[in-house]
């Protein structure tokens, strides 16, 4: 998952990375880790997918593999730019909150930098969301024609969509709970809903789909 940004998140190993959630320093954090976690799920599909390519046995599903691995590809590249946008975002709100405040003016001003990273810091994780439940998509695509012999590497791809969704949720609605402007909020909420509308439904059909072929023998990868 490296980054051509020295200073990405990405450019961590995964060592680095837990040392870094685990410390002290607040960013990264939920929203940083709810995309990395959609990212990793993205990334199982794609495996999936490659992993179908190029078998002589699975010819008759190929062309749909590619377009699943290219499609998977592209959004475990946004998660993981949506980890670095949501530090920044924090970062944002963080700086927004401690402008002065000595009189009224200084007041305002600070009162609408606040408002405004809030809705920055909002905004990113509705993204996550969104984009976790477009990997949630493929891995439906996936899930009844690729690589029987790797597809539970699919139904772990849309959990780990499902849990990348459901904690991103989780960040909006905090940013939301702070927020003052109505139209913001009534607009990031309602964006919101739509994206979780059917989500667990998705993630029991990729399930299912996937679980009936497991029970068929498997062969070699």
């Amino acid at each position: 998952m490296n980054h051509s940004d020295p200073h990405s998140i990405l450019n961590l190993t995964v060592g680095e990375f837990l040392e870094r959630l685990g410390s002290s320093d607040p960013a990264p954090g939920g929203g940083a880790a709810a995309a990395v976690v959609g990212a990793l799920g993205a990334a199982l599909v794609q495996m999936t997918a490659n992993l179908t390519i190029g078998r002589p046995r699975l010819a008759d599903v190929e062309d749909q593999a590619r377009r699943i691995a290219a499609r998977a590809g592209e959004l475990r590249a946004t998660l993981a730019r949506l980890a670095d946008a949501d530090i920044e975002a924090f970062e944002r709100v963080s700086a927004a909150y401690k402008l002065p405040r000595g009189d009224d003016a200084e007041k305002r001003a600070r009162s609408a930098a606040v408002q405004a990273a809030l809705q920055t810091a909002a905004d990113v994780p509705l993204e996550t969301a969104r984009v976790c439940a477009d990997v949630l998509e493929v891995a439906e695509a996936a899930a009844p024609i690729l690589n029987v012999a790797v597809i539970s590497d699919v139904l772990v791809g849309a959990l780990l969509a499902q849990a990348g969704l459901a904690s991103a949720t989780l960040n909006v609605e905090v940013n939301l709970a702070a927020m003052t402007e109505h139209h913001a909020v009534d607009r990031i909420a309602g964006e919101l809903g739509r994206v979780r509308a059917g989500v667990p439904e998705r993630v029991e059909r990729v399930l299912a789909a996937g679980r009936s072929r497991q029970q068929k023998p498997v062969g070699q990868i």
